[in-house]
């Protein structure tokens, strides 16, 4: 039996869950002994992920004070974006980018939660949760019942949180691999660039490669490689593994650091799609229960931006004692990454398969007089340098109508005279 009651359960300690709690005890450290945080694992624990954390992540974990001197990291000065034989290399312009183990940042956040006075429960998986009179009820595996205000679903995509609350899944669930393998530090765009090989629509599958270099356990040099956007579905490992070493051989130099026996983990991922219902009635979710970037599968920005709308959120109904939730979309919608969603949306719609990809032809695109293309902006915006709402300014628009206007011609000749 559990007595107590709080006034916000969050369900999920890792990044989405453990930012919420910070932004909340930031906005109310009154609150601090009243959040309580219910996490399945011991942390640290493992996360097939990328690594990867843009600026805009590290702003909003410095507007929250989080001590990142000690994290283990490489930082990133660029992306390095591929196409067959194209290559673009927009730079971040700031040094706020870098690539870390997910172990390792997840774990340092969840403990500086549980410092600032959230209540932390590892190796406690949360089983239920229902609605109460006054207030939400959850269900741990040993059947104690917690009791609160507000209850956050922070589970991640594998999460069963929004079942409880009969809310369905609406964006496109995806299959990831990701692997690691020794770096060869000597090896330049591997020093310092977030390597991305946009070539895999060419095998039927709306992704990209990607070649981070991050460290290991023991802070050795590796590479965290990996291929997203297969189909949830039977066959699709395999598929996946085939066009990841195919496009790995257009990358000599790294195929060369690949041992024999490679190994690939698979993990899945949502696509966050502005439909997906994200509160109801004393019910937030924020983080992967919303979703990730459909661009680059980052997942992160939307853990910040939605721990913050749901911080915000909270503690307007807190002082208001009104639960419904009802401004909660519009501002996931004022995000910061909401921007990067719609630009990013845009790319992908034209990552079908066809040779050359028109909007990849459009960013690769000769430059002059200063001039800025649509990978430049996205790359301004990612690694923080400029507020993201530019992307909807009439000047970034107006670029891209006039990039099109360039670009169209010559791309419809070279897929032999037909659109898409």
């Amino acid at each position: 039996m559990n007595p107590k009651k709080y006034r916000v359960i969050i369900v999920g300690g890792g990044p989405a869950g453990s930012m919420t709690a910070m932004s909340l005890l930031q906005l109310r450290p009154g609150l601090a002994g009243d959040i309580l945080v219910l996490e399945s694992k011991s942390f640290p624990r493992e996360k097939v992920c990328g690594g990867g954390v843009s600026g805009r992540v590290t702003s909003f974990l410095e507007e929250l004070g989080i001590p990142l001197e000690g994290l283990p990291r490489v930082p990133v000065k660029r992306f390095s974006v591929h196409f067959d034989e194209e290559i673009c290399s927009p730079e971040f312009g700031n040094d706020r980018c870098f690539v870390t183990r997910r172990a390792d940042f997840d774990a340092l956040l969840l403990a500086e939660a549980a410092r600032r006075g959230a209540e932390v429960r590892t190796s406690t998986p949360a089983v239920g949760a229902y609605r109460e009179r006054k207030g939400v009820a959850v269900v741990d595996r040993d059947g104690v019942v917690y009791h609160a205000d507000v209850f956050v679903g922070a589970d991640g995509v594998n999460g069963r949180s929004r079942t409880w609350f009969n809310l369905p899944h609406r964006g496109r669930k995806t299959l990831l691999l990701q692997t690691e393998f020794p770096r060869d530090p000597g090896y330049p765009p591997l020093r310092d660039s977030l390597m991305m090989d946009f070539s895999i629509p060419r095998f039927g599958i709306p992704g990209y490669a990607w070649f981070f270099p991050s460290l290991g356990e023991g802070g050795e040099p590796v590479v965290n490689a990996g291929i997203s956007g297969g189909a949830f579905s039977g066959g699709s490992y395999s598929r996946l593994k085939e066009a990841f070493l195919a496009i790995l051989a257009n990358h000599p130099e790294i195929e060369a650091m690949v041992p024999s026996d490679v190994h690939f983990k698979p993990y899945p991922e949502r696509e966050y799609t502005p439909i997906q219902i994200g509160a109801r009635e004393r019910v937030l979710f924020v983080g992967e229960q919303l979703g990730t970037d459909p661009f680059t599968g980052e997942g992160l920005s939307v853990c910040a931006d939605s721990a913050r709308a749901a911080a915000l959120e909270i503690d307007e109904a807190l002082r208001a004692e009104e639960f419904a939730f009802k401004g909660y979309s519009r501002r996931i919608r004022a995000a910061r990454f909401f921007p990067l969603y719609v630009v990013g949306k845009t790319y992908c719609l034209q990552n079908d398969g066809v040779q050359p990809n028109f909007f990849f032809a459009m960013s690769t695109r000769k430059k002059s007089g200063g001039k800025r293309n649509v990978v430049d902006y996205y790359t301004s915006t990612f690694s923080g340098n400029e507020d993201s709402t530019v992307l909807y300014s009439p000047t970034f628009w107006g670029m891209v109508m006039r990039d099109i206007a360039v670009t169209l011609p010559g791309w419809v000749r070279l897929v032999g005279g037909k659109a898409p």
